[in-house]
């Protein structure tokens, strides 16, 4: 598994017995089941759609609004998980990508990694709209972070995306999203093209937004 070195906030649950087969799915949890359902069968998905994380979500989500500078959050933070995606990282693991809308001013969207592996914990990827997967997250992020040091105040060292946009829709195995940083209270904007690499994988490119 790659060690994704822009996760923010992390927490760790033991796993504990199993979720009854018809435990009712929690208000807050809006995604649709067949994905994980397929890729992990039914009773993973019972689970994973249970009240069974949702002390570990609420940690991370009460963390990440307070790390993450720019919005306003309440103390009692109300969420949405509305995407659920399989994303298997190592044999013997269950993982899956959860993206949820949080009630701050503004609105955000946040992102973690699940991974089960006896204890279940979440790491916090970039947040926003980003299609970039984990792995591609970390690599491109090393750019990012340097493309934008021209634009640090004097005697920055700190720098955190906020937010991440698709500005050009995925065509062709081809497209762009505009990733913004706080760097000490001031505001860089960094474009991230990102294409089908002919060696495989994806290749990414960065400019700064003068």
């Amino acid at each position: 598994m790659h060690r994704l070195s822009f996760a923010i906030v992390a927490a760790v649950v033991t796993a504990g017995s199993a979720t009854p087969a018809h435990a009712q799915v929690p208000a807050y949890i809006q995604a649709d089941r067949e994905p994980v359902a397929k890729a992990f069968g039914k009773e993973v998905a019972d689970r994973i759609f249970s009240s069974a994380y949702t002390q570990m979500r609420q940690q991370v989500m009460a963390r990440s609004a307070k790390f993450i500078p720019g919005y306003v959050c309440p103390d009692d933070v109300k969420i949405s998980l509305h995407h659920v995606t399989p994303w298997p990282i190592k044999p013997g693991a269950v993982s899956w990508i959860e993206r949820y809308t949080v009630a701050c001013q503004p609105a955000a969207l946040r992102n973690f990694l699940a991974i089960v592996e006896g204890e279940a914990r979440m790491i916090e990827m970039l947040p926003g709209q980003t299609l970039a997967d984990p792995a591609l997250q970390r690599d491109s992020l090393v750019g990012v972070k340097a493309s934008a040091i021209p634009a640090n105040p004097k005697d920055c060292n700190r720098s955190i995306v906020t937010d991440t946009k698709v500005t050009t829709p995925m065509s062709g195995g081809l497209w762009q999203e505009r990733w913004s940083l706080d760097q000490c209270g001031a505001r860089a904007d960094v474009d991230v093209t990102f294409t089908n690499s002919p060696r495989g994988g994806t290749d990414w490119s960065v400019k700064l937004v003068k």
